[in-house]
């Protein structure tokens, strides 16, 4: 198979398993998401791609920082161009209890961390022993306990 077919071939897969993750994710949490993150196109290149007016309610996106993103209400990216922890009304976030996939504490009243979700923090893992948690670890530590 030459290069270009190989290529070709490889975009059509990855466009298949994006498409097939997009309809699954629904009845999926943020754990099972991050599992399959390789398959969720990054924030910047689908609004590069495609106003998110022009997006589903319920499309999921990575952000910069690697968040896991689910659009709750389209908006004009071409006038609000921030990145998805910057518009929270916007943005839903998932977060994983895998804390392998843990990324940076974020406060977001919006996308609480729930029981067993994790983050990271001073260089630390940490795991929220409460739901609705939207304080850092630092903050309230009696709702999380580190991860060793």
């Amino acid at each position: 198979m030459s290069n270009e077919l190989y290529m070709t071939a490889m975009r059509e897969k990855g466009q298949s398993d994006a498409a097939g993750l997009q309809s699954r994710a629904s009845g999926m949490d943020g754990t099972a998401l991050y599992a399959e993150e390789e398959k969720i196109p990054d924030f910047t290149a689908a609004k590069a791609a495609k106003n998110m007016l022009e997006r589903p309610v319920g499309f999921l996106c990575r952000s910069s920082a690697g968040r896991v993103v689910k659009l709750l209400q389209v908006y004009d990216s071409t006038v609000y161009t921030q990145e998805p922890e910057d518009l929270p009304a916007q943005w839903g976030f998932y977060w994983s209890t895998d804390p392998t996939k843990a990324l940076p504490f974020v406060a977001l009243s919006t996308s609480p961390y729930m029981t067993g979700d994790c983050c990271t923090e001073g260089g630390k893992t940490w795991r929220s022993t409460i739901d609705n948690n939207v304080w850092a670890p630092s903050a309230y530590p009696q709702g999380w306990e580190e991860v060793s």
